[in-house]
């Protein structure tokens, strides 16, 4: 009997603990349901959902970028990128391990490329993923055999995917680069700021392209279709289509053969340096170089590293913009502001004069002129014309640093000028206050005299010297300079707006009639009277005025060339200039960076050759001999033109016309 009821028990238990697994195996089972189906029920069914339907995306055509009259500088071309769907492959690899391997394989013959780089650029791309089942971009540009490859084995690896997209393309290649700027990727921060943009958009990163990235942009489509369980294309659901809109045009302020011309002057000298050319009418950039440049089209294509070592490793830094990154000392374009402060504050008058004797004794130090013979007796206007820095001294040790640095500023030094690009820096305008509150220190007297002929602390953007330049030929207003002319935005309807980049007078200073006066005749004569420092900017038929400048970058004891010296050792020269003199239309400022020539040998003929295609017409005229009669012949027959005749104009869209 004992023995039966040990067993019973030993079988009541064993039935016992049968039952408690059976239990827990129901309750862990529901438990599991309940998880699936009711916690995560919202995370299967995105992912059911994007099994079955799915977005592509149609990327919208970018805007276009234009000279004034309508020249095409940016456009798109459509090209094809190679994606892998994270979402196909996934289960294909689970249930065959073998299957990853081959399209490794695959993708390593169709993009020449080597297995290890291959996976290696799948791993960058999966960093640089927010979303895991966004698709990897593997490749761009692809060529059309390329293409026919994948798709002849869209059965075999169906995770693989080519998509159109619209690539950035820069006809004129480094032309007007440092304006245009480039685009590329968003990064984590464009996506933090921008909520509309997602992983694998492709933004402005400089130049127009960033400061008016919201206009040329426009909005990306999408088409949805549906997929199979294999990741097999069925069909588009046509109800749920985003149509793509095109971003707006924009039309710069620019002038292509300006551009062109200035461009290739510093590639045919193999020359450093910028210039600039603006309307000191209304602040409109005609022409903005920055040499050398780079090619905005690398970076629309995948940036590789390569590329960038080699961009970052120019010793020319190519991707700084000279015109509104580079500062320098100003020189002797300087000597202008000095005429008008000097003048205006009373401190020297028309006929006020210095001898220059080559040197002289300031403060206790002595200090040259560029002449070594000296200039003799000079007055304000003479003094501009042969660039007697004598005369300058005398007018700074008058002045004082502090008068100086308020007309500079007020002439636009010392702030930046508020072009709509990026990057723009402001310079330096010393005074007693900047030196306590920057150095430290206080400000030494003879440290006026090297700011008087535009050297010491004083720096400059070749942009404020145009924008001083362009102050004192209109009178004393100061324009915010801009690049951009106006913005075309094409309605649903077909019909363009037209949004124009309003003109913006920052400030006005009152320069006296008769100041600006000797000032305009002072610079005359640097350009049109024999012994002026810029005979080689002289026209016939046109009155061009301006200053020429040099600038030291090594400590100098004695008069000679820095021409033989090495690059980083020679003189940069500058030329600051308008015209017409008595009617100013346009500004040109050249700056060559450690030219080891005068201002006016290297920076001077460029100008010349600006002016020269920007007045073409009028000196056509000019030349027109109007005793001949055969010549009042054909002017009278329309074979010549009449003389003051309007050049005609390269053809236009409607509204172009706005601005002038």
């Amino acid at each position: 009997m004992r023995v039966y009821r040990d067993d019973q028990k030993f079988l009541n238990f064993r039935i016992n603990a049968v039952m408690w697994g059976v239990v827990a195996i129901f309750v862990f089972l529901a438990g599991s349901f309940w998880f699936v189906q009711g916690v995560q029920a919202e995370k299967y069914r995105g992912l059911s959902e994007s099994n079955a339907l799915r977005e592509i995306v149609m990327p919208a055509k970018r805007g276009l970028i234009m000279d004034r009259y309508g020249k095409i500088l940016a456009d798109n071309q459509p090209a094809y990128s190679l994606a892998i769907d994270r979402v196909t492959m996934t289960p294909i690899v689970k249930s065959d391990p073998a299957h990853r391997p081959k399209l490794i394989q695959f993708l390593a013959q169709v993009l020449q490329l080597t297995p290890a780089d291959l996976e290696a650029r799948i791993e960058k791309e999966k960093e640089k993923a927010v979303n895991p089942t966004h698709p990897l971009i593997i490749a761009e540009d692809l060529s059309m055999p390329q293409v026919a490859e994948v798709q002849a084995h869209n059965l075999t690896f169906p995770e693989l995917a080519v998509n159109p997209v619209q690539r950035r393309n820069y006809p004129y290649a480094t032309m007007s680069a440092h304006v245009l700027g480039f685009i590329g990727e968003v990064n984590e921060r464009d996506i933090a700021a921008h909520k509309e943009l997602r992983q694998g958009d492709l933004i402005g990163k400089r130049g127009v392209e960033l400061m008016y990235d919201k206009w040329l942009r426009g909005r990306d489509g999408a088409q949805y279709w549906e997929y199979d369980s294999h990741g097999r294309r069925l069909e588009e659901v046509t109800s749920a289509r985003k149509e793509a809109v095109s971003g707006d045009n924009v039309y710069l302020t620019l002038d292509f053969e300006l551009q062109r011309r200035a461009e290739q002057y510093f590639i045919e000298n193999e020359f450093v340096g910028s210039a600039v050319a603006l309307d000191p009418r209304n602040g409109e950039v005609l022409a903005m170089v920055s040499s050398p440049a780079f090619n905005p089209n690398v970076y629309s294509k995948r940036f590789t590293t390569q590329a960038y070592k080699e961009i970052q490793s120019n010793p020319f830094k190519i991707e700084l913009n000279r015109s509104i990154q580079g500062l320098y000392s100003p020189g002797s374009v300087f000597k202008t502001v000095m005429a008008v402060a000097g003048l205006a504050e009373g401190a020297i008058g028309p006929g006020t004069t210095f001898d220059c004797g080559g040197s002289g004794v300031f403060f206790g130090r002595r200090f040259r002129c560029w002449q070594k013979n000296g200039h003799g007796a000079v007055s304000v206007e003479r003094a501009l014309k042969v660039s007697c820095d004598i005369f300058f001294y005398n007018t700074g040790a008058r002045l004082g640093v502090d008068r100086i640095s308020q007309w500079a500023k007020d002439l636009g030094f010392g702030n930046i000028t508020q072009i709509d690009l990026d990057g723009e820096k402001a310079g330096i305008v010393p005074s007693t206050a900047w030196a306590a509150t920057k150095q430290h220190r206080k400000w030494y007297p003879s440290e006026t005299i090297s700011v008087s002929i535009g050297q010491g602390p004083l720096i400059v953007t070749p942009l404020q010297v145009a924008v001083m330049m362009g102050s004192i030929a209109n009178g004393g207003t100061v324009y915010r300079p801009h690049v951009v002319r106006f913005i075309e935005h094409a309605n649903p309807d077909n019909t363009v707006q037209r949004y124009k980049v309003a003109t913006q007078a920052l400030h006005h200073l009152k320069i006296p009639t008769d100041v600006a006066g000797h000032v305009h005749n002072g610079l005359w004569k640097v350009v049109n009277e024999e012994g002026g420092t810029a005979s080689n900017a002289r026209i016939t038929g046109l009155n061009v005025a301006g200053k020429t400048g040099t600038v030291q970058v090594i400590a100098q004891h004695g008069w000679f060339s820095t021409a033989g010296l090495p690059f980083m050792s020679r003189d940069h020269a500058w030329f600051a200039s308008y015209a017409p003199n008595d009617n100013p239309q346009m500004v040109v400022v050249v700056f060559v960076e450690h030219a080891g020539a005068h201002g006016g040998t290297d920076s001077a003929p460029l100008a010349k050759l600006l002016y020269e295609a920007r007045f073409q017409q009028q000196l056509e005229n000019a030349r027109l001999d109007l005793s001949n009669p055969e010549t009042l012949q054909a002017i009278k027959e329309g074979e010549a033109p009449q003389p003051g005749q309007v050049p005609k104009a390269p053809a236009q869209p409607a509204g172009a016309e706005i601005g002038h």
